[in-house]
């Protein structure tokens, strides 16, 4: 990055974050591990010469047509030969590659004339005028004849075993109408891979506060056809405009941990240009004010510094919870009994032994959280020190089960703000916690016996097997004691 660009990007993040904001970030991404190690090996990440061709050699129990659409607009005949390319080169073979091009030229009908006319799963189509990105990428998806629709946009590139990983994921779960991939960046100048987004399985709570989700997506051509088209209201968010709608017909969303798509980051992409950033954001923003109001949520969308979420403010009455302090309780049949002759929805459960008790406006907006549909428990972020004890329990990069961000400094918002964001999370600790009455009932109740952590993920894994989601409202930090 030139000296101008750096300046230029400098500005741009002061405005957006502030001064301390700013040196925050910088810290932040200065320790940052992730980033580090896979800008050095991030070719460790990519398929080998030998897995792709056992991969060209599998054949599934299902080998669908995955139709490619791609919307043109005075591509980079570089980047468009990158992508073809890419297409040309995926270790799964059944698929077609659907250009629908709105440029004002014929400079990309002849290119791909003289380069690419003898394979016939790529089609292209001129289109009669350019009528922005949705509108585009709604005549690429119309000439699709595949099962399933990938989305991918002009300037980006596939990684190889994109489409198998793909078919791989619809042979293991036949039900699925939504597949997401990870992701990173590319660097147009040079070539560079970075920033990685090593994303969460479905999350529909962190999709309300960003788009997650984003690429590589897949969806099942009937699903998109009873969603109906990209909204050009919503260009520059169109994508998640999307995502929203299809989250509304379906649950059947599954992730592929792999990075399977490269983003490329130049001055005309949401990838490398506030000013596209800020049109998409915006663009963002009303889309989800959009969806909230169809699913009848009682809910404000406000913008949230730096624009890198969106803050979501629930507006619903909540009843009184039933206090409940785990040290005066000796047993969990006394636990039990106390739980079922409350006349209260909902259970506040803490620990005056470890923790102090949050203030009532704090336990009011928990309860915000703990009274939305499919939610049994909800949780909160615990600090000590200036250092976080735990945003959240989840898989470790061990393997294991164990606290999510601990030690990060309270200050730092974590990997792609997930220490910051309320989201769904495997299980929270009990110290502090709202918890349906109801849930906490069919759930069979908590194992006062057990060790704290043992005792959280026993209770989750008994709620999420009773069919209820549990949350974390990082928004709230509770304080342990010495």
């Amino acid at each position: 990055m030139g000296l101008t660009k750096k300046a230029a990007y400098a500005v741009g993040m002061i405005r957006k974050h502030g001064l301390r904001g700013l040196a925050i970030k910088v810290m932040e991404t200065k320790y940052e591990p992730i980033d580090h190690e896979y800008t050095k090996n991030w070719q460790n990440y990519m398929v080998t010469k030998e897995e792709w061709k056992v991969q060209r050699n599998t054949l599934f129990e299902h080998m669908p047509l995955v139709s490619v659409v791609v919307p043109l607009y005075e591509t980079p005949e570089c980047f468009l030969r990158e992508l073809i390319e890419g297409m040309l080169g995926q270790s799964y073979e059944n698929w077609e590659l659907c250009l629908a091009d709105g440029s004002p030229t014929d400079k990309i009908e002849r290119f791909l004339a003289e380069n690419y006319k003898e394979d016939a799963r790529i089609r292209y189509r001129r289109l009669l005028e350019n009528g922005g990105i949705s509108e585009n990428t709604n005549e690429a998806v119309a000439m699709a004849i595949g099962e399933y629709i990938g989305l991918l946009d002009h300037d980006d590139v596939l990684a190889a075993n994109a489409l198998y990983e793909v078919v791989r994921m619809l042979n293991a779960h036949p039900d699925a109408q939504v597949i997401y991939s990870d992701e990173d960046k590319i660097d147009a100048e040079s070539g560079i891979h970075s920033r990685p987004h090593f994303k969460t399985d479905y999350n529909p709570e962190l999709l309300m506060h960003y788009n997650y989700i984003c690429h590589f997506l897949v969806v099942k051509k009937t699903m998109l056809e009873k969603v109906g088209d990209f909204n050009p209201c919503y260009d520059g968010a169109q994508d998640y405009e999307l995502v929203l709608r299809l989250t509304e017909q379906t649950d059947a969303i599954y992730h592929i941990r792999k990075i399977l798509y490269h983003w490329r980051i130049h001055s005309g992409s949401t990838a490398g240009s506030s000013l596209s950033k800020d049109y998409a954001y915006d663009a963002g923003k009303r889309a989800l004010e959009a969806y909230v109001q169809r699913r009848k949520i009682p809910a404000e969308i406000k913008e949230a510094q730096g624009h890198n979420s969106y803050e979501v403010i629930y507006e619903q009455e909540v009843p009184e919870p039933e206090l409940i302090n785990l040290a005066e309780i000796k047993e969990k049949d006394a636990l039990n009994e106390l739980v079922e002759n409350s006349t209260r929805e909902y259970l506040f459960i803490y620990d005056s032994r470890r923790t102090r008790l949050l203030g009532e406006r704090e336990r009011k907006e928990l309860a915000q959280y703990a009274c939305l549909n499919k939610v049994g428990l909800t949780g909160v972020r615990f600090k000590k020190h200036r250092k976080l004890v735990s945003a959240g329990i989840g898989v470790l990069p061990d393997g294991k089960m164990g606290y999510l961000f601990e030690k990060l400094p309270v200050c730092f918002k974590g990997y792609f703000n997930r220490a910051v964001l309320p989201q769904n999370v495997s299980a929270v600790p009990l110290e502090q916690c709202i918890i349906k009455k109801e849930a906490y009932l069919k759930a069979g109740g908590i194992a006062l016996d057990k060790e704290p952590l043992e005792r959280a993920i026993d209770f989750a894994g008994r709620l999420k097997k009773a069919g209820y989601q549990i949350m974390l409202d990082a928004k709230l930090t509770a304080v342990y004691k010495g």
